[in-house]
């Protein structure tokens, strides 16, 4: 990867550049805040506006979304135009698990809650490794695809401060961290989900993203020479709830009883609040 000045980029280049790459889908795919656009126009446009891969698949619609924030940054003054890309969000994700596009691994993955459960946990495993928690001011679960997005943003800015400052053992943490996290995650699902972005999202914007993301996310694994542990295409539909009282809304506590003599339920909140934890706490 480089930009219009660089021909050979470096190491620490091309990491940067790919943070910059990530962080665009990142801004461009959350939920569409004033924050969220202040920081994509002042802090991620100037830095991916020059980016080249030299591969058409990437180079065609990293230059649509570019162009979209562009032209949608000049018109978005009055409010209207980031009032109209919300409903876009709206309808391509809704307020609950849409069934042509969800943002979620979990999603995609056959299988049952306890499987799912691992997969957030292993998810959750690989952010505590590297001091970060989902949560915060937006809280979301860990297998958004926003969040994972994210993380992939972090990771390639820890490893260009390590090819910066620190020394080649936290360089090769930092490659085998992302090439994990692509192979066993984000890069199962994400290419499908990027495809059915551009196929059907109603704004010009997300449907660029969409196509980028699929085409981002196979270069960035042949970045790495990783391939997917398996490959989900497509959403899994959930069956109905059960309501013999047995649902997975519910779990319950041992120990715990109601004055029937039953377990009390206790619901879960899947997630928990963005903050620094031990670094000590490795995956």
């Amino acid at each position: 990867m480089s930009t219009a000045t660089t021909e050979t980029p470096s190491a620490w280049e091309t990491a940067v550049a790919r943070a910059a790459v990530y962080e665009l889908l990142t801004r461009v795919l959350a939920f569409p805040t004033p924050a969220h656009w202040e920081r994509l126009v002042e802090g991620v446009l100037p830095v991916a506006s020059g980016l080249t891969t030299g591969d058409a698949a990437v180079d065609g619609p990293l230059g649509e979304v570019l162009g979209d924030v562009d032209r949608f940054a000049a018109a978005a003054g009055g409010g209207r135009a980031l009032d109209e890309l919300r409903d876009a969000h709206q309808r391509l994700f809704t307020h609950i698990e849409p069934e042509d596009c969800p943002p979620y691994e979990t999603a995609y993955e056959p299988g049952d809650v306890f499987r799912q459960s691992d997969t957030m946990a292993d998810v959750g495993a690989f952010y505590r490794a590297h001091g970060v928690q989902v949560g915060g001011v937006e809280r979301e679960r860990p297998d958004h695809l926003v969040t994972e997005l994210e993380f992939m943003a972090l990771m390639a800015v820890k490893e260009a401060h390590a090819l910066a400052e620190r020394g080649p053992d936290e360089v090769a943490e930092c490659e085998r961290t992302q090439a994990a996290f692509l192979s066993e995650h984000l890069g199962r699902w994400a290419p499908s989900t990027g495809r059915r972005i551009a196929a059907v999202g109603t704004s010009a914007l997300l449907r660029d993203a969409g196509a980028l993301l699929a085409a981002w996310l196979e270069r960035d694994m042949e970045h790495f020479g990783v391939t997917p542990l398996e490959v989900l295409d497509e959403p899994v539909p959930r069956p109905e709830p059960d309501d013999g009282g047995c649902g997975a809304e519910m779990m319950t506590v041992g120990g715990t009883v109601g004055p029937a003599g039953e377990p009390d339920p206790v619901p879960v909140e899947l997630g928990a609040r963005r903050g620094a934890v031990p670094a000590s706490e490795e995956r």
